[in-house]
């Protein structure tokens, strides 16, 4: 598996950051975070369909918001549940082997 790029980090960081409980970051919250560093909106926007596309970023919910007739999608990271480890695809086969005995 590729190691994350640049943007994908900038975008963790942004998510991380701007994601509260009530309000996850819209598409366009995450493009203005990172047009400060150089971020291209279509870089945003091709690398956060990349980054739901591998689970790597979930729509927590959809918020309406001013200048759109639909709802915005919020995202956030996905939370890990403890007790699926074996089933996460990046679970290797060495720790299974592990624990199955």
């Amino acid at each position: 598996m590729r190691p994350a790029g640049e943007i994908s980090l900038a975008i963790n960081e942004a998510v991380d950051r701007l994601w509260t409980p009530e309000r996850g970051p819209t598409l366009r919250e995450l493009t203005g975070a990172l047009a400060a560093i150089g971020v291209s909106s279509a870089g945003v926007r091709n690398t956060v369909a990349n980054m739901k596309r591998y689970g790597h970023l979930v729509k927590v919910r959809e918020r309406k918001v001013p200048g759109r007739n639909r709802p915005a999608d919020e995202y956030g990271r996905p939370q890990r549940q403890p007790g699926a480890a074996a089933n996460d695809a990046a679970f290797g086969l060495s720790q299974s082997l592990q624990l199955w005995g």
